[in-house]
């Protein structure tokens, strides 16, 4: 339905002439007939009063369907860094009642978890931003450490806020549902190996080593880090070097290799990896090679080379994704230096 007759539907439901609305909205009334014909439409500084008027939302004035709605959604949740209160409100709430008539409500729920990742992730900079600001006035303050560790992942190391067991049961109960894909397996045990429950982590392999979709290259990849973990290094370099050897042309293999070397911090051979592993990647290319690039440059103090990094980061988003603007965009030029 076309703006204008839409405008006239909800006029008639109201029980307006075109001249009592005319009057409500400080136009003429030929101006109120030229809508409803489709001979012109309003002026956009208008639709917020016409849509407060007659009780609608903006997108309920133009019809938009559930599917562009969500769509949009999914659009403002790339491109926007910070969400105005209002319109974060307002799309929880859009999707809130799309709960009880949607076919997919797992998608409705995925939405409004993005929502809520959004926000936090907004408010999780404000939170840095202000703490370095605490810091110049007050470098003593204790409790900066514990901000930074909620806002952005700095270490705990109390065993109580640190460990991950809720995640882990709740990811075992998904590892039992008929739907479940490998990534729920892939986060458990990454999980569990965090958390150092090594006997855990290699019962959850032998159940994932029989599944369908179970990969040879990951069995071994997960074999490696419980070997690490346990500080078995002459297995776990058995296992590395067996992984180089076989598989030492795909990109998978390159990039778990390099993050080896990485938390080894022998930076300069993960580099070497990562770098192995881009060149490999078919379009449309992820940039995680590039980024862990990014961080070995920049810990090892080589900020031109960082840069030129997040050069490259850009580019392939916009030639490989063909997004050219927005908050991907924007995040990774705030780490220019």
């Amino acid at each position: 339905m076309e703006l204008g007759s839409k405008i006239k539907k909800l006029r008639l439901r109201e029980g307006h002439t075109q001249e009592k609305l005319a009057e409500q909205l400080g136009v003429s009334f030929q101006t109120i007939s030229k809508w409803e014909n489709n001979v012109c439409m309003p002026d956009i500084e208008m639709l917020p009063q016409i849509s407060i008027l007659f009780g609608v939302t903006i997108d309920e004035l133009f019809s938009i369907t559930t599917e562009q709605k969500l769509h949009r959604i999914e659009n403002m949740l790339d491109d926007e860094r910070e969400l105005p209160y209002s319109i974060w409100q307002d799309t929880v709430d859009f999707l809130k009642e799309q709960i009880d008539t949607y076919e997919n409500k797992g998608r409705i729920y995925s939405f409004l978890a993005h929502m809520y990742h959004h926000r936090m992730v907004s408010d999780s900079g404000y939170v840095v931003d202000y703490v370095k600001k605490t810091l110049t006035h007050r470098p003593d303050c204790s409790d900066a450490q514990w901000l930074l560790e909620k806002a952005c992942g700095g270490v705990n190391r109390d065993f109580c806020e640190k460990n991950h067991s809720e995640v882990i049961e709740l990811l075992k109960e998904m590892i039992e549902y008929p739907s479940a894909n490998e990534r729920t397996y892939f986060a458990l045990l990454d999980n569990l190996i965090d958390d150092n429950r090594i006997t855990e982590a290699e019962e959850i392999l032998r159940k994932y080593a029989v599944t369908d979709t179970a990969s040879d290259l990951r069995i071994k990849i997960y074999q490696g880090r419980i070997a690490d973990r346990r500080h078995d290094d002459l297995h776990a370099k058995e296992i590395w070097d067996e992984i180089e050897k076989a598989y030492g042309n795909e990109e998978l293999a390159l990039y778990e290799l390099a993050n080896i070397a990485a938390y080894k911090c022998d930076y300069n051979r993960a580099i070497e990896y990562y770098a192995k592993s881009f060149e490999q990647h078919s379009k449309p290319r992820m940039i995680d090679a590039l980024k862990g690039m990014e961080t070995c440059y920049e810990i090892l103090g080589n900020i031109p080379k960082a840069n030129e990094m997040r050069e490259k980061i850009i580019e392939v988003w916009k030639s490989d994704w063909g997004i050219e603007q927005g908050e991907i965009i924007e995040s990774v030029k705030r780490r220019m230096k």
